[in-house]
């Protein structure tokens, strides 16, 4: 049995950026990944406001995990698909969504894809809700302040679908629920967003590729990085993999 420390949970915090919701939601954009929670989020979010969703997400890193995320909870929905169009067919069938309220962008592949392709689509300033994988939703948000910076006045809000709680065998979105990662596979996601997320050569900020602008990571987040990464170098891979 592993089990998880304090340092995966002080790092999935602050990955899964949650901003206060506004009042006036225009778009909800779902970016598509392994988390059917998204999904569930989106809808309710959508049920509540009535504003409708953009699904950004095609064939990706991470599709054949949402398939089988499909499969082990027994939704009647088509796999091997872009995964903007698994979230589509859950959404109207499972969540009472009107395809009318629905737009689908299939072809992005990363979230940087995620934010470019989406921009194309919008026109006018707006307020947005991201909802995106919890591990990747603060470099989400990065990646649309980017993409989004020629349209003033538009509202970038982040909303992590979870808050991941770490068990000793797998994290979920609590010890209820079913199981969204293993623990050493979110050990590695981690541990790769926080290397991207920094403003080095190794990192997509300024100083490295370049995708996003300069984050600050908070100093407890990175030694929660160390500690993470000195107990698991092997789940250390490069920035791009």
């Amino acid at each position: 049995m592993t089990e998880s420390t304090p340092a995966e949970t002080t790092i999935g915090r602050y990955l899964a950026r949650r901003d206060v919701l506004p009042e006036r939601v225009d778009i909800i954009v779902l970016m598509g990944s392994a988390v059917l929670e998204s999904v569930e989020v989106a809808a309710q979010l959508h049920h509540a406001t009535a504003a409708r969703i953009l699904i950004s997400g095609g064939i990706g890193h991470s599709t054949h995990h949402l398939d089988t995320a499909v499969r082990r909870r027994g939704l009647t929905v088509a796999v091997g698909r872009p995964e903007s169009h698994v979230f589509r067919d859950v959404l109207t069938t499972q969540f009472d969504v009107p395809a009318a309220a629905l737009q689908v962008e299939d072809q992005s592949t990363n979230c940087g894809d995620n934010a470019a392709f989406t921009r194309r689509l919008i026109d006018e300033p707006a307020a947005l809700v991201l909802i995106q994988d919890p591990t990747m939703q603060r470099r989400t948000h990065a990646s649309f302040a980017r993409s989004f910076a020629d349209l003033p006045g538009t509202q970038l809000i982040s909303h992590a679908p979870v808050l991941p709680w770490i068990g000793p065998e797998f994290v979920s979105a609590g010890p209820d629920h079913p199981e969204i990662w293993g623990l050493p596979r979110f050990r590695s996601l981690v541990l790769g967003e926080i290397r991207r997320l920094h403003d080095d050569e190794h990192g997509y900020g300024p100083r490295g590729r370049n995708f996003i602008d300069h984050v600050d990571i908070p100093a407890l987040v990175l030694a929660a990085y160390a500690e993470l990464a000195t107990a698991h170098p092997h789940l250390i891979r490069p920035a791009g993999a």
